[in-house]
């Protein structure tokens, strides 16, 4: 039975968090600031209490505002200038090229964003599928639904699949329905729900 590795994007295949993240997180609350005629600190605070309950700034603007899913997403994941900022990486590529078994991405951001990067990493020929924020019906991970939609998206057992992340609680879900799990970090906080820990994806090799 061949293995289906399951990939996050960002802060998994590369490093999204020192520059690319900050530009989204700027023009996320720019939007929400814009679109509601509020002030860019009234903007950060609906945006908090959003991720709270809705575990995404677009979950709880579509929800309480209407907002057009599809608008926010382009307005605030411009593809081309931020896969700019993405570094090609050998070891990467040799990476992903020993792992067998089909390989895809599922991840919370937007298609044209996750292309876009994918595609500036050239890496796209080892993965068979994307499945972006699109793919759920805006229901992003950690969400129990998220996770459904793909796995019927698959056609696959949550057993026959190895989910490989950065963030524990998307790690937890994957758990909790049978996947097994890799948590790519440099924490050491240890819990039941990680079954390995790496702490870059080029040791994943190595580890397997």
């Amino acid at each position: 039975m061949s293995k289906i590795w399951i990939f996050d994007l960002d802060d998994t295949l590369h490093d999204a968090s020192s520059k690319i993240f900050p530009r989204i997180n700027q023009s996320m609350t720019a939007y929400v600031s814009q679109k509601l005629n509020i002030s860019n600190d009234a903007a950060h605070e609906i945006r908090d209490q959003y991720w709270k309950v809705y575990g995404a700034t677009l979950k709880g603007l579509m929800e309480i505002h209407g907002v057009d899913p599809k608008e926010f997403l382009l307005k605030t994941h411009d593809a081309y200038e931020l896969s700019k900022f993405v570094k090609q990486s050998h070891a990467l590529k040799n990476t992903l090229k020993k792992l067998r078994g089909k390989k895809i991405v599922f991840t919370n951001a937007p298609l044209h964003y996750a292309i876009a990067i994918i595609k500036s990493l050239n890496i796209e020929k080892y993965f068979s599928a994307i499945y972006s924020i699109e793919s759920t019906k805006y229901n992003p991970k950690p969400s129990l639904i998220a996770f459904r939609k793909i796995l019927r998206h698959l056609g696959k057992k949550p057993y026959q699949c190895t989910m490989v992340e950065d963030d524990l609680a998307n790690l937890k879900t994957a758990y909790k329905i049978g996947m097994k799990t890799i948590l790519v970090s440099r924490q050491n906080k240890k819990t039941i729900f990680v079954n390995k820990r790496i702490t870059k994806i080029t040791q994943l090799t190595q580890s397997s």
